[in-house]
C-alpha cells in the first residue's frame, strides 16, 4: 500500500507474547468477576431474562459492595466479606435493619439472606452521603441530633444486645487465633479498660435501639431526611456509644460538640453524666478499631495493604492510652462518688 501524500502511515506497533499474556489474564479475571457477581445476585433480580449489564465497585472494606445496572434497574449488592461470619450476626442484622425500616430510620432493603448475609438495595440517585467534612457543618449536625434524639427514643425493640467491651474480646479472640502480633503495651491497657467496663455496668443504664457504627459515611441524607444505613453492628445500646462514635469519626472539636449535645439531649438531661459515658466509649472505640485493624492485619500479611492496617490500630490503639490518661487524671478521684 502506497501512503497518501501528506499524510503518515500509522503503524500499530505488536505486543511482546508477555504484553498478550497479561491482557488474556486481565480479560480472564475480569471474565470471573463478572460470572460470579452473576452467581451472587438472587434469581429474582434475574426474571424474564434480566442480565447484569454493567457493574462498578463501590466502597467497603468488610464486606464488598457493588453498584449494579440489570436491565434497567440500578442495584446494589452487598457481598459478605470473609470470615465476617465469626464477629457479625447476619440474623440480627436483617431483623434490626427490617425493624428500623418500619420506623422510618433507614431505606427498604429489597431482598436479605439471613444465613449468607448477601444483601440487594435500590441505588439511592438523591442520596449525599455525610464524611468528616460536611458533618461538622452545624445545619447537617443539628438535623444528625435531632434524628438520633427521635431514634434512641422510639420504642423499637431490636434483636440483640450490643456490648462494645465484649465486642473487643471477640476481636482479640480472633487476632490471637490468626497469631497476630498485639500492640507494645497491650496487656496493660486491656486490664484498663476492664475497670472501665465494671465502673459503667454498675450504672445500669437503660437500654435503647443503636446503631453502634456511626461513621458519617453510614449516614445519608435523603430528599432532606437523615438515613442511617449499614446495620451490621447494630443492638440495644447505651444511647451515648452512637453519638460518642458520631463526634469522634466526624472529629468534632469541643465547640461543635457543645453544640450538638444541646441540640440531642433534651433539656432536664444530666449532661456531665451523659459526656463522661461518651468520652468512655469512644475511648472504648478506639481500643475496639484497634483489635479490628489487627484482623484485617492478619488477612493482608506481607502487603501494603496489611501494613496500612497496622499502622492504623497502632494510631488508634495510641490515642485510646491517651484518652484513657486522660479519663484517670479528670475522673479518678471522684469516680467512687458520682453517680451518672
Amino acid at each position: 500500500m502506497i501512503p497518501l501524500p501528506g499524510r503518515k502511515r500509522t503503524v500499530k506497533p505488536r505486543r511482546t507474547p508477555g504484553q498478550l499474556a497479561s491482557v488474556k489474564l486481565d480479560q480472564f479475571k475480569e471474565f470471573l468477576r463478572t460470572k460470579t457477581l452473576e452467581a451472587a445476585i438472587p434469581q429474582d433480580f434475574k426474571r424474564n431474562g434480566v442480565q447484569l449489564v454493567k457493574y462498578e465497585r463501590i466502597g467497603g472494606i468488610t464486606n464488598k459492595n457493588y453498584k449494579l445496572l440489570m436491565g434497567g434497574e440500578v442495584l446494589v449488592l452487598r457481598l459478605p466479606g470473609r470470615g465476617t461470619g465469626r464477629f457479625i450476626n447476619r440474623s440480627h442484622e436483617r431483623a434490626n435493619q427490617f425493624a428500623a425500616a418500619r420506623a422510618g430510620f433507614t431505606p427498604p432493603t429489597l431482598y436479605f439472606n439471613q444465613f449468607t448475609g448477601v444483601k440487594v438495595s435500590t441505588f439511592l440517585h438523591e442520596a449525599s452521603v455525610l464524611s468528616p467534612a460536611t458533618a461538622i457543618v452545624p445545619r447537617n449536625y443539628t438535623q444528625v441530633a435531632g434524628m438520633l434524639r427521635e431514634f434512641h427514643s422510639a420504642s423499637i425493640k431490636l434483636a440483640n444486645t450490643f456490648n462494645g467491651f465484649a465486642m473487643t474480646r471477640v476481636y482479640e479472640r480472633v487476632a490471637r487465633s490468626r497469631f497476630e502480633p498485639f500492640y507494645p503495651g497491650f496487656k496493660e491497657t486491656q486490664k484498663r479498660f476492664r475497670v472501665l467496663e465494671a465502673i459503667l455496668k454498675s450504672m445500669a443504664v437503660p437500654l435503647r435501639a443503636c446503631h453502634n457504627d456511626l461513621v458519617p459515611e453510614n449516614i445519608l441524607i435523603v430528599d432532606g431526611k437523615i438515613q442511617l444505613i449499614d446495620w451490621e453492628y447494630s443492638g440495644m445500646n447505651d444511647p451515648a456509644w452512637d453519638i460518642g462514635s458520631f463526634l469522634l469519626e466526624s472529629e468534632f472539636g469541643p465547640e461543635d460538640t457543645k453544640a450538638f449535645l444541646e441540640a440531642y439531649l433534651p433539656g432536664d438531661a444530666d449532661s456531665a453524666g451523659f459526656m463522661f459515658r461518651v468520652r468512655v466509649y469512644q475511648a472504648v472505640q478506639d481500643y475496639l478499631w484497634s483489635l479490628w485493624s489487627l484482623m484485617l492485619c492478619s488477612s493482608h500479611r506481607n502487603s501494603d495493604r496489611g501494613t496500612y492496617y497496622r499502622r492504623y490500630g497502632e494510631q488508634r490503639f495510641a490515642r485510646a492510652g491517651s484518652s484513657l490518661d486522660a479519663l484517670e487524671a479528670e475522673y479518678t478521684m471522684e469516680l467512687k462518688v458520682l453517680s451518672f
